[in-house]
């Protein structure tokens, strides 16, 4: 039987019992087991998937204690950090339950038979949204708990209606199988299968193309790096019968620093700015990794500010052994380029500590070297000195985004930086930093093409929306429509009828 090992960041030392990799076959089973309870579980009741979710949610919390002391050990994270990552996963989890007992997620419309509509006579029309089917989820190893096994993504994909199997990140492989444990017993505690949720683990490359190639699975959804995102998306599309990936796969999220800003809160906001890149080590998908401030004396000051501040700084451990190698080698590259000024903080030699560090340039440097506007994961940002004449220019000339951010005065004039950055990026942010991601119904979480695979968000309310499919019944008698779109609103959900809100 082959088993993997979870590591401390902090130590480099292997970390809890050995972890069982799971084999094809195995893999299969899960899925087949909740492909088979799918349509059962898709067809419950608003009340009684909220019930589920609520009980899915409290199960979560029961093992906070374990949790934290587990999350902490994989992750190298603070405690306060993972204490914030449970209450996250709970809290998401029963707005999701607050939602789905509403019947809201349905958008049920019924549009009745009308023989005089114009321009032609009118059939009766009935549309709901439904889940699309068993989902696969890949977590993510930044967050052990929040884009984890029972994180947004999971959590929306199950309150859609949809079974989930989870393919756990190995970086923190007892953490998930705690959670797994608790998403299980909370279903159980409802009286639902729990073949409805699965976790796998396992450190082999081959259980990506088990999980997103298998014919039960109806859907994908991802957080994680551009490369195994843009490889999920190529064997999706793939496939005999292809199927969506809704990829969340990071970015630069450019802040654009204007003088008058700099002049009004200089010290201030160069420590906020570096205190935000550096922020979980600089492990967040919204870590701003591109400043473009001011050529001239304004950004000579805030660029002597930022350099003075993180030298007094050092970082965390970064998550596995793989990321701090990879980032250690792209700093050690980028550091040779003679167009660059490198600066540093502290260096943390324990475990898969690192050094963080930003890097100087100008605009043209690089205009000439697109290298450097690539993520680069880790305690690093890259600053760059431009006219502020250029800033709408080279808004246009970068790729999609998660985030934007406008550090600026009230003086300035940026409506039309503004509407190019809304162009690119699925969250603007003025006077503020991108790595806070709010779990609520007005969220944006995903940004064009590479920060995303689609125009939809992994964060908040919506985020449930990806994983249902709008599907209208024509002239059904009653009797063989769905509960929500029954006569007798058996659910007593609100519809909209001939284009009228009702509950009737």
């Amino acid at each position: 039987m082959s088993t993997f090992q979870a590591f401390s960041p902090k130590t480099g030392e292997p970390y809890g019992a050995a972890i069982h990799e799971w084999s094809k076959l195995e893999v299969d089973q899960v899925i087949t087991s909740a492909h088979n309870v799918q349509g059962a579980f898709s067809s419950t009741s608003p009340t009684a998937r909220a019930l589920a979710m609520n009980a899915i949610a409290d199960a979560i919390e029961v093992v906070r204690p374990l949790l934290i002391e587990s999350a902490c050990a994989e992750s190298g994270l603070p405690e306060g950090r993972i204490a914030g990552e449970v209450t996250r996963t709970v809290v998401q989890i029963k707005l999701f339950a607050d939602l789905v007992a509403t019947g809201d997620h349905f958008k049920a419309v019924i549009d009745l038979a009308d023989p005089n509509y114009s321009p032609a006579p009118r059939a009766d029309l009935r549309k709901q949204n439904q889940a699309l089917g068993t989902v696969a989820i890949f977590a993510a190893s930044n967050f052990p708990l929040a884009f984890s096994v029972a994180g947004g993504d999971s959590a929306s994909a199950l309150a859609a209606g949809n079974c989930v199997v989870v393919k756990a990140h190995p970086s923190h492989p007892n953490t998930s199988a705690i959670v797994a444990e608790a998403v299980r017993s909370g279903l159980k505690s409802v009286g639902l299968p729990q073949e409805i949720f699965a976790v796998v683990q396992g450190e082999n490359p081959e259980i990506t193309h088990w999980l997103a190639e298998h014919p039960d699975i109806s859907a994908v959804g991802f957080t994680g790096s551009g490369k195994v995102g843009k490889i999920l998306i190529d064997i999706a599309s793939n496939r005999s019968i292809p199927i969506p990936v809704f990829a969340e796969m990071g970015s630069l999220n450019p802040v654009f620093v204007t003088s008058s800003a700099i002049l009004e809160r200089g010290v201030e906001l160069a420590k906020a700015s570096v205190d935000s890149a550096l922020l979980g080590s600089g492990q967040f998908c919204t870590k701003p990794g591109i400043f473009f401030i001011p050529s001239g004396e304004a950004g000579e000051i805030f660029v002597a500010d930022i350099e003075k501040y993180l030298s007094t700084l050092s970082s965390g451990p970064l998550l596995n052994k793989g990321i701090a190698d990879r980032y250690n080698q792209s700093i050690s590259h980028l550091a040779k380029d003679g167009a660059l000024k490198v600066i540093s903080g502290q260096a943390n030699e324990a475990g898969y500590g690192v050094t963080p560090t930003l890097f100087i340039t100008d605009w043209m440097s690089v205009a000439s070297n697109k290298e450097l506007l690539e993520e680069h994961f880790g305690p690093t940002a890259i600053v760059i000195y431009a006219d502020e004449s250029e800033f709408v220019g080279i808004a246009s000339q970068i790729e999609g985004q998660l985030t934007a951010t406008i550090q600026g005065s009230e003086s300035d004039s940026v409506s039309e930086l503004l509407a190019k950055l809304s162009e690119k990026a699925g969250r603007v942010i003025w006077n503020g930093f991108s790595t806070g991601v709010a779990v609520t119904a007005a969220m944006q979480h995903g940004g064009q093409w590479p920060a995303s695979s689609s125009h939809t968000t992994s964060v908040g309310l919506d985020s449930l929306y990806r994983f249902v499919r709008p599907v209208a019944y024509q002239n059904l008698p009653d009797s063989a429509l769905p509960p929500a779109l029954q006569k007798s609103n058996p659910w007593k959900i609100e519809r909209i009828i001939n284009g009228v809100r009702s509950k009737l």
